[in-house]
């Protein structure tokens, strides 16, 4: 079972842990890092949170653990506070996988945020595991349009700085957005994205923790 760094999920402490984590994040590449796991986490809503960690076996290519938990919606969404609706659901779930992960990915952002403290910096912080946001949408900065052709991408500036990355990983799709959250940099992070969007252009255990969210 994987452990936390801290339980306290009020929202004082909350508060706290948004001015303490952008201190605290290690955005670096690393040249040897060569997960052999992954786990993808989803959350989506309906009158209850539905939320999915599904744990991928990189070397055969298939799912190792899943886990889908229904659970009551903690907090009320909050712009720019999305942690502390999400981060005690996700929590949860990766609490109760029991098997060894070397990465997660998370379907939001990392330091693409506008305190440079996204839902993967929180998780990765908090089970001091490499975490990646991987999203949809942007949230903050600006990017150049990039030609829809795998493999191709561009840098996304938010106050000058460089806070994650537009890329396509599936010929004639549209771009997503991934950003480093935690203990990995934006190459490590574009390299790992792109290998594992096998069946779609997002992450394979991130979206098949999104199907598993879907069916409840």
């Amino acid at each position: 079972m994987l452990k936390k760094r801290w339980s306290d999920f009020s929202l004082e402490n909350f508060e706290k842990m948004y001015k303490i984590i952008p201190e605290k994040l290690e955005i670096k590449n690393s040249s040897d890092f060569s997960p052999g796991s992954v786990a993808g986490c989803d959350v989506s809503y309906r009158n209850k949170a539905i939320v999915s960690c599904v744990v991928w076996n990189i070397p055969q290519k298939r799912v190792s653990k899943e886990i889908t938990i229904t659970r009551e919606i903690p907090a009320e969404y909050i712009p720019g506070r999305f942690a502390i609706r999400e981060l005690p659901l996700i929590a949860d779930a990766i609490s109760q996988i029991s098997i060894p992960v070397d990465c997660l990915i998370v379907d939001g952002h990392g330091i693409a945020h506008p305190e440079k403290a996204g839902i993967a910096c929180f998780v990765g912080f908090l089970f001091d595991l490499p975490t990646i946001g991987c999203a949809k949408n942007i949230l903050v900065g600006e990017y150049r349009e990039i030609v829809n052709k795998r493999r191709k991408w561009a840098d996304i500036i938010y106050k000058g700085e460089k806070v994650g990355e537009t890329i396509c990983t599936k010929d004639n799709t549209k771009p997503i957005f991934v950003s480093p959250g935690y203990k990995i940099g934006f190459k490590s992070s574009r390299e790992l994205v792109l290998n594992l969007a096998i069946n779609s252009k997002y992450p394979e255990p991130l979206r098949l923790a999104d199907i598993n969210t879907r069916l409840r």
